[in-house]
């Protein structure tokens, strides 16, 4: 039995409707380790990469505050249960991480922050004081000026709390060591 055209038709349109965005709408940015005390090795060589596809959406951001006021932040993780890939942190020797959760907002000056939560705990080799990560997921949260250029600060040993434009942010950014430098936002090649 053939499908008419128009039926087709209708499924091609709606499969491209559901589908998620193509990679070439993905927005990304790249950034830098701290200089480690002593170091002779330069911290900008080898840019890490992080690669949003996908930012949150107001009701993304509204389940997250759901999880964190009903569960608290040690359940975070249960908003992200059926939630696929919306980015991706990229490590040095194939390391990839899963970015679950990625919300972005703009101040009154221009400037913005960008929010993560990445579904297991970030390895930070270049700091030797962290020893192994802890927890069950890391929240990282970059501060960018208007131009794109900014640091970023990892959830590492500073709690998490709920944030009403962000969803969720760190508590105390001030207790939280810049672990990312010389973040910048990357132009889109499209």
């Amino acid at each position: 039995m053939r499908m008419p055209h128009k039926h087709i038709l209708a499924v091609v349109v709606a499969a491209a409707i559901s589908a998620p965005a193509a990679s070439a709408a993905a927005e990304r940015f790249t950034f830098a380790r701290p200089a480690a005390p002593g170091s002779t090795v330069d911290p900008t060589s080898g840019r890490l990469n992080l690669v949003i596809d996908h930012w949150a959406t107001d009701a993304d951001r509204d389940q997250v505050l759901s999880a964190l006021a009903e569960n608290g932040p040690e359940r975070l993780l249960d908003a992200f249960r059926n939630v696929a890939r919306v980015g991706t942190l990229y490590w040095p020797g194939g390391l990839e991480y899963t970015v679950r959760y990625a919300r972005q907002a703009q101040r009154p000056d221009g400037s913005s922050d960008v929010v993560l939560v990445v579904d297991r705990p970030v390895w930070t080799w270049w700091d030797a004081g962290a020893g192994s990560p802890s927890g069950q997921y890391t929240v990282v949260h970059l501060r960018l000026s208007k131009a794109g250029t900014g640091e970023g600060r990892i959830s590492r040993d500073v709690q998490v709390r709920r944030d009403d434009t962000l969803g969720v942010t760190l508590a105390d950014d001030a207790k939280a060591p810049v672990m990312l430098t010389d973040v910048r936002r990357e132009q889109s090649n499209t």
